[in-house]
């Protein structure tokens, strides 16, 4: 499955950062993804301190929500679930004139990069992550997966929001 997530999930690519115009994201989740087997969910947090500013060399995280055993349960990436849904160990922060951006790339699509603005609006700390959806530079919002019976993938939706606050998606197809 992580071959072709990795594959499908490739397509992303940085964008150039668009207004603000897109809505904002706490620093608890800046994207998901879902699969259709179930309705948990693996988050991508950023760690931050009270300036908003990423902490450590590695800020970005991912774990699951476990919403299948209830709202505020939430679990650690096991080792196995690596491939498909960790994170490559070099992360990139850097300080812009609006406030903080991460780099970051998924072991399944290590060659694509992912990109997080940190910034303070409205006295708390928010993200927005911005990638390419449908050929539109987009804030990413989620990434959802529709299993295929027995094993595989039968399609991905990337689904984001472009700088006029339009939902746009795309379906890669298996």
């Amino acid at each position: 499955m992580s071959s072709v997530l990795g594959l499908a999930l490739a397509l992303l690519s940085p964008a150039a950062h668009a207004s603000s115009a897109t809505p904002a994201r706490s620093t608890q989740s800046v994207f998901f993804i879902a699969k259709s087997e179930n309705r948990n969910q693996v988050h991508y947090g950023i760690r931050v301190d009270e300036d908003c500013r990423p902490l450590g060399p590695k800020p970005v995280h991912g774990y699951w929500r476990m919403l299948e055993k209830g709202e505020t349960e939430m679990a650690p990436l096991l080792g196995i679930e690596a491939p498909a849904y960790g994170l490559v160990d070099a992360q990139q922060v850097e300080h812009t004139p609006e406030g903080w951006r991460v780099r970051v790339q998924l072991q399944a699509f290590s060659e694509r990069t992912i990109e997080i603005d940190v910034l303070r609006e409205n006295g708390r700390c928010v993200t927005r992550t911005w990638t390419t959806v449908g050929g539109v530079t987009s804030q990413l919002d989620h990434v959802y997966v529709r299993l295929a019976w027995p094993f595989g993938i039968e399609r991905i939706l990337l689904i984001g929001v472009d700088p006029d606050g339009r939902t746009v998606q795309e379906v890669i197809r298996h």
